[in-house]
């Protein structure tokens, strides 16, 4: 990596932070930084993405179900 590379990377990954929670305040601030507006919007569109899979899991296959061939 060329030295700019390197200090474009440095620069880039200063402020972030690693696991769990470093995560999950990074997430916290990007919808603190959403209007309100915006975050309606953005709830409204997950709400749609979610709502068609609400009980695929009941209606697939059990794994512990016998499979035709078993004995």
């Amino acid at each position: 990596m060329s030295e700019a590379g390197a200090n474009l990377w440095a620069k880039g990954h200063a402020g972030f932070d690693r696991g769990f929670d470093g995560h999950w305040r990074r997430q916290v601030r990007l919808g603190l930084a959403l209007t309100p507006a915006q975050r309606l919007r953005w709830l409204e569109q997950t709400m749609d993405e979610l709502r068609p899979l609400v009980g695929r899991a009941r209606l697939a296959k059990s794994s512990s179900a016998k499979s035709p061939g078993a004995a």
